[in-house]
């Protein structure tokens, strides 16, 4: 009995050393996912993961290391990734770790607690060769983003964007071979995602420059999205006004247009007229028209016209201020008839009495002969 008792504890315990080993050991052959990309400096980190199938659950989690000891880690969940798409992550490092040297960054991707990719990435702080160009100024807002660079020689670099919901990229793009001679270059783009009234993004640039060695420069900013229209053009006369208003903004504006119409000549109260019209939504390089038509037209003399565009959150987005001098004179015998009543609208008033002039002129015309 005891002899059969020791061979199998000795097989029991070598189980129990080898089933770590496998718990760990997750076939690269069962989730073929992969980092494709990583760039960290001191400030920021973006990792790219990609997968040639639909995966769902994993786990990542990144460590920036220096001399040995751990400076920050950040673990993210990755809900999915669809075949053959993939999935960017960046974020900042909070250290205050700014010594020269040499610093590790390693990225462990897992499913169900086990490691199926493993990536090390290592860059230099200090002591780095002057670039051969500076980054400088980015500045995102609610349409999009410009940044400046400036080369110190004439160099061709590839520009990459990010728009980042947190640690979520949800937009990004790129340029290639962007060339930048001896003078400050200007890149600008605009989002295409729809963005939340009032929430916070980032804004993410990444330049990599080829030579003498491929070098990456990085710069990350924040901002709030607002909603954002201007008034580009206006149309005013005694029986109405018009104002178009052109969107720059990827927040969708929902808000309105108000014409209030003053006397000139009184200093007192001397508002006669305050409409508020309700607006089409509008997105950034959208334009639309909002009209009004004063209840009774403006008989002769001049008024102020203001027109204020209202933003989503009631606030003021842009004025203009306009004259409307007016010479109408309705008929003693006429009461003050509304342009709805008589079926005109600002700016397009033909009297009917021109028909009968024309008219007549004909018939005169006709007997002469």
């Amino acid at each position: 009995m005891k002899s059969a008792f020791l061979p199998l504890s000795a097989m029991f315990m070598a189980l129990l050393l080898v089933m770590p080993g496998l718990a760990l050991d997750c076939s690269s052959n069962e989730y073929d996912v992969t980092i494709t990309n990583v760039y960290s400096d001191m400030e920021t980190c973006d990792i790219t993961l990609q997968s040639s199938g639909t995966v769902s659950g994993l786990e990542l989690d990144m460590v920036l290391e220096h001399s040995g000891d751990v400076l920050d880690s950040r673990s993210f969940t990755i809900a999915s990734i669809t075949s053959n798409s993939d999935v960017t992550k960046a974020f900042r490092w909070d250290t205050d770790d700014k010594s020269d040297g040499k610093y590790t960054v390693t990225s462990t991707l897992k499913k169900d607690d086990c490691t199926i990719y493993e990536d090390t990435y290592s860059f230099v702080n200090g002591r780095q060769t002057i670039a051969r160009i500076t980054v400088d100024d980015l500045v995102p807002n609610s349409q999009g983003f410009s940044v400046m660079i400036t080369p110190l020689e004439a160099v061709l670099v590839d520009i990459e964007y990010m728009l980042m919901d947190g640690s979520d990229v949800i937009y990004s793009g790129s340029e290639k071979k962007v060339s930048a001679s001896t003078v400050p270059l200007e890149v600008t783009e605009d989002w295409n995602v729809l963005l939340e009234n009032n929430k916070d993004y980032s804004a993410r640039v990444k330049v990599k420059l080829y030579s003498p060695s491929v070098t990456y420069i990085a710069l990350t900013e924040d901002f709030t999205a607002k909603d954002d229209v201007f008034i580009s053009d206006t149309y005013e006369d005694d029986i109405g006004a018009s104002a178009t208003i052109d969107g720059i903004s990827q927040v969708p504006f929902k808000g309105s247009v108000r014409f209030t119409v003053s006397q000139t000549d009184v200093t007192a109260d001397n508002e006669l007229i305050s409409v508020v019209e309700k607006s089409p939504v509008i997105l950034n390089s959208d334009d639309e028209t909002v009209e009004t038509i004063w209840d009774e037209r403006l008989t002769t003399g001049e008024y102020e016209l203001l027109i204020e565009v209202i933003g989503n959150d009631g606030d003021i987005l842009d004025v203009e201020e306009k004259i409307i001098e007016s010479d109408y004179e309705p008929s003693v015998n006429q009461t003050n008839t509304s342009p709805e009543q008589t079926g005109q609208s600002p700016g397009f008033m033909l009297p009917v009495s021109l028909v009968f002039v024309a008219i007549a002129a004909i018939i005169a015309g006709k007997k002469e002969h």
